[in-house]
């Protein structure tokens, strides 16, 4: 918000002295000071503008590098898991989950990748302490828990067998 005013302070400076410097010109070479004073307005926010603009690239904000990668990591994950490549996309969520543990859907992702039903609820609960009342944490335990549930019934099974 600040740059946009800075920018429009500064456009607006430069059409204020272009108007006022400009018909001086135009008046000492024998021209009308009105079509000077258009031409200048016109001519100080142009010049402003044009020379605004680099300075603006150079200084606004970028976001940090280990952001910068967290987000590339993420979206290289995704792309990963439409391509079905899965141990590749299981390493992206995981070093994202790893740089930044409050990312829920790196971990949302893990629990999607998990090979079992106990390692997908283990990555769940990791977002469930990060914000139990995300829409996608719920989501995810209402699909896993009867999972979990169906898991530990069936190895109670095996064992009395």
């Amino acid at each position: 918000m600040e740059t946009e005013i800075i920018i429009g302070l500064w456009a607006g400076s430069g059409a204020l002295l272009g108007a006022l410097i400009t018909p001086l010109v135009y008046w000492a070479k024998g021209r009308k000071p009105a079509s000077g004073f258009f031409a200048g307005v016109l001519a100080g926010a142009v010049g402003n503008i044009v020379l605004l603009l680099p300075l603006w690239l150079l200084l606004r904000q970028r976001p940090p590098d280990a952001l910068r990668e967290q987000l590339t990591a993420y979206n290289m994950g995704i792309g990963a898991v439409i391509g079905s490549r899965y141990e590749e996309a299981r390493w992206y969520f995981m070093k994202v989950a790893t740089a930044n543990p409050a990312h829920i859907g790196a971990w949302l992702n893990l629990a999607y990748l998990a090979t079992t039903p106990l390692e997908a609820w283990s990555y769940v609960e990791r977002a469930r302490a990060i914000n139990p009342a995300h829409p996608q944490v719920q989501q995810a335990v209402a699909i896993l828990w009867s999972q979990v549930q169906g898991y530990y019934a069936a190895q109670a099974t095996n064992q009395q067998q």
